[in-house]
């Protein structure tokens, strides 16, 4: 039977995987028919950050520490314990589970697991609030406290072996020839004493049988079992449980605890291609990969050079393992204390990505607050710099925005130069969904005398990078701009290529003879037209769902 269920998840886990890996490649068929092609092999970020989790250790300390001891515990448990008839029988000729250093070491790695998962949770506990704002409060909550169950659930089938008297009489009968004629009784006693099991009947302790039993038990049993007490979890628990030890070996808890143990350990294999530990083996592919340069990551994506940010490994989504650095050290996180848009940090766009996979799954309102928060990216790098799976978050920024284009939801920016200064100006002051009030823009471009002074000199336009860098294509220079104010155009200044190419450099301000605040008029108009974009794009989305 236990092999029987032992192919059965070891089935059941391979599919899991096959389906993840073809899932991955039909991801990476992203954007039309291109598909991911490989940037390239890092191969020293792959061994640091594989092995010694070297960005973990860089982004936080006591989250290495937790990873470290799951990590390594769990690995040792998995490599010398589980796998011992393949592994540690041929490795060692001595090898029994029950002998030192095996047995100390079991118990030691089982502590490093056990204390990991409880920082882990108490971590989590700590931070309640925070992480419950940020909807990751039960990320990777199922996968831990599996792991937590399948450790104690191990200490505590050691303990109740440890007291049972079944168990003992077992390996009596199979690896000796005592009986009550030969000092059954004087062994009872000994291990009664200094192993803690629990018999049914009362044993006359004396030391003459002490001596005795000691003897025996050099004879017999020395060999396959050193002292309880270098178990020192296991046995703490077995202390613990000597009161009810004759009810436990009456109804063989031994055997109700191994299954139970097994069956956790087999749930564990199930479910490591579907759950958040799928990750240990996704982290190296985001760590092989090269990351894009920051000047790659603006190149038009109708062009098709080498290498391309419209293209995306898909598994490096999944590496993702919701630590919350990304988000920490996000540049806009002030944007999200504001707009609460959820959407804005990194690690919800994650989630987010990876859903927008499965057709159906976004209604248009959530697309559009994910756009919007998207929108406020700066690609300042951090989020990428300290990601401890290593995945090149900048690039699947630029692929995020160019996945909700394709679902006709494009960024601000993109959305208004794809109109003409004509189609824009069709849209009359008056018809604006939301007015420029006080709260939201400085009203600058609404109060004549903050402009009017323009004498229309150009000092403003010849100190501007962005008119120097490719006049061709902004159709208006920064006077200009200023002339479409003092003409009542508000609206249609708002729609020009410079207020949305301006770099906010404040060249123009600060030259400016007449003291005019040209800088400051520019954000004001692409806040404006911010709103204005937003607020068609809402009665889009409202149209449709009606």
């Amino acid at each position: 039977m236990f092999q029987t269920a032992l192919f059965i998840a070891i089935s059941l886990s391979l599919i899991g995987f096959l389906y993840q890996f073809f899932f991955f490649i039909k991801g990476n068929n992203t954007f039309g028919e291109k598909k991911w092609i490989p940037r390239g092999l890092n191969v020293k970020t792959f061994f640091l950050n594989t092995i010694f989790q070297i960005k973990l250790f860089n982004a936080g300390k006591l989250r290495w520490l937790i990873h470290f001891l799951v990590a390594s515990g769990f690995l040792y448990l998995l490599i010398f314990h589980a796998l011992d008839d393949v592994t540690s029988f041929y490795w060692f000729q001595s090898y029994q589970s029950t002998i030192d250093p095996f047995q100390f070491l079991r118990n030691l790695a089982g502590f490093f697991v056990l204390a990991g998962c409880l920082g882990f949770l108490y971590r989590r506990l700590c931070h309640f609030k925070l992480l419950r704002k940020r909807k990751i409060i039960s990320k990777g909550l199922f996968s831990i406290l599996l792991i937590l169950m399948v450790i104690l659930s191990g200490f505590l089938l050691e303990a109740v072996k440890i007291i049972s008297e079944p168990v003992f009489m077992e390996m009596k009968e199979d690896y000796s020839d005592i009986d009550e004629d030969t000092g059954l009784e004087d062994l009872k006693i000994y291990w009664e004493k200094n192993y803690n099991v629990v018999f049914n009947e009362d044993l006359l302790i004396t030391q003459e049988k002490l001596d005795e039993g000691k003897l025996l038990n050099e004879d017999f049993c020395i060999d396959c079992h050193s002292p309880v007490k270098s178990a020192f979890i296991s046995s703490s628990i077995a202390l613990s449980l000597k009161k009810s030890g004759a009810w436990l070996n009456h109804h063989r808890a031994d055997n109700y605890v191994y299954y139970a143990h097994y069956f956790l350990c087999l749930l564990t294999l199930v479910s490591l291609p579907f759950s958040r530990l799928f990750h240990v083996f996704l982290i190296p592919v985001a760590s092989l990969e090269k990351k894009l340069k920051k000047e790659q990551l603006v190149q038009d994506p109708n062009q098709d050079p080498y290498p391309s940010p419209g293209y995306i490994n898909t598994a490096t989504l999944y590496a993702c393992t919701n630590c919350g650095f990304c988000s920490d050290g996000c540049s806009v996180f002030p944007n999200f204390l504001i707009t609460e848009n959820i959407h804005t940090l990194p690690h919800s766009k994650i989630d987010a990505f990876k859903t927008l996979f499965h057709p159906g799954q976004f209604d248009s309102e959530t697309l559009y607050q994910l756009q919007s928060g998207n929108g406020d990216c700066t690609y300042c790098h951090k989020c990428t710099d300290i990601c401890p799976s290593g995945i090149d978050l900048q690039n699947l920024w630029t692929l995020l925005n160019q996945k909700l284009a394709l679902k006709g939801f494009q960024d601000n920016y993109t959305f208004i130069k794809s109109l003409s200064l004509k189609q824009w100006a069709e849209l009359e002051p008056e018809k604006e969904k939301i007015a420029s009030t006080q709260a939201k823009t400085t009203q600058l471009a609404d109060n004549v005398a903050s402009f009017e002074n323009c004498i229309q000199c150009t000092i403003c336009t010849n100190v501007c990078p962005v008119v120097e860098h490719d006049l061709a294509n902004n159709d208006y220079t920064p006077q200009q701009v200023m002339n479409l104010l003092r003409l009542g155009k508000k609206h249609m200044a708002t729609g020009t290529h410079m207020v949305w190419n301006c770099l906010t450099c404040f060249s123009c301000q600060e030259y400016c003879p007449q003291g005019i605040k040209v800088a400051d008029i520019m954000i004001e108009l692409r806040n404006n037209g911010n709103l204005r974009a937003d607020a068609i794009k809402i009665e889009k989305m409202t149209n449709k769902k009606a």
